[in-house]
């Protein structure tokens, strides 16, 4: 999709000068994998530059683990990333914050820091001892999916981005009790990659507003990973939002399709679905997870619709160039997600 220079130039002002966030991003396991790999500050060597050019103000961290780290080393896993995000903040505290409640929150924004939000992408490290979201909540983690695509102690997963399959099974009575407990210490729930079951009974228990940080429209593009029309009318009409996946696999790009074109459509399908207010950015850089790992130093790109945040402005411009209001462009890339979280994050900072 070539894009007006004019329209360009446009969409990188709005950027710079507009609240931008991202609603998931590994950040935590890639500092994890990078501090593995030697470097002394990757936080500010390898994102701030690209955070900078896109403007980005709060950045939604997830902490993700893998199945080889699964189930004895989880709560290990969990914590280190944990540590090594909070030490990475701790070091460049000029340029970063953690977010732990709205008004924090707000002075990131006021101050020009980039906020960081902590959340559990699967609550795998805690089995079935729901007591542990309360240590979770202490150490600033503010949010959580009750699991990745597979089978924990609480629920059932999506299959994973690279298979087609249809997953059943509901909530176990832990992952019952992880609902109400998370809405009591204040977090939000997170249903991308939770089976369609799990969302039916989720959607039935939770009586705060759902998010789906990083799922797309099953209408554009068929993928179980994706959510249905129906599913994200009654993740609306409960408050929730969700957020764009930039992954080509959930995107539906891989056959060649234009990239900026498959996403401007599945933005425009949720808005014409769920309303405007109702969607926003959750891009899940994966091939950034990667280039991170150890094993996998340098890898070529090959599965982002972006390369990284800097180019999250040609998103933007190809939305205003297909005759999206600036108003609501505004909203998509980051009033709407500040909004929810105005809503749902604790006002100020206290112990539950």
């Amino acid at each position: 999709m070539e894009i007006r220079n004019d329209i360009m130039e446009r969409a990188e002002e709005l950027h710079q000068n507009s609240l931008v966030i991202d609603a998931h991003l590994d950040l935590a396991g890639e500092l994890y994998f990078r501090r593995q790999n030697k470097e002394v500050n990757p936080l500010r060597e390898h994102y701030l530059k690209n955070l900078r050019a896109g403007g980005l103000n709060l950045v939604v961290s997830s902490v993700y683990l893998r199945d080889d780290q699964l189930p004895e080393g989880g709560l290990r896993a969990a914590l280190d990333q944990i540590s090594v995000l909070l030490e990475a903040i701790e070091q460049n505290d000029e340029e970063f914050c953690l977010i732990r409640d709205a008004e924090g929150m707000e002075r990131a924004f006021s101050e020009g820091r980039i906020g960081i939000l902590l959340y559990m992408e699967g609550l795998d490290c805690i089995g079935k001892d729901i007591r542990l979201l309360r240590i979770l909540w202490e150490l600033g983690v503010r949010g959580a999916s009750l699991t990745w695509s597979r089978r924990n102690d609480l629920a059932s997963g999506c299959c994973r981005a690279d298979l087609q399959a249809r997953i059943s099974g509901g909530l176990s009575q832990e992952g019952i009790e992880a609902v109400k407990e998370m809405e009591r210490l204040g977090m939000f729930l997170d249903v991308s990659h939770l089976n369609d079951d799990g969302l039916e009974e989720v959607l039935k228990i939770a009586k705060k507003p759902l998010i789906a940080t990083h799922s797309n429209s099953r209408q554009v593009h068929f993928h179980y990973r994706n959510l249905s029309d129906r599913q994200m009318q009654n993740l609306a009409a409960q408050g929730g939002m969700m957020g764009l996946n930039g992954c080509d696999c959930i995107v539906g790009c891989t056959g060649g399709e234009d990239p900026l074109w498959m996403l401007c459509r599945h933005v425009e399908h949720e808005a014409s679905v769920m309303g405007i207010d109702r969607v926003g950015l959750g891009l899940d850089f994966c091939d950034s997870y990667t280039e991170a790992e150890p094993k996998y130093p340098g890898i070529v790109r090959k599965h982002d619709c972006l390369i990284d945040h800097s180019h999250v402005p040609e998103l933007t411009a190809a939305l205003l160039q297909r005759g999206m209001s600036e108003e609501d462009v505004k909203k998509v890339i980051g009033e709407n997600w500040a909004a929810y979280f105005r809503k749902v994050l604790p006002k100020s900072s206290f112990s539950a």
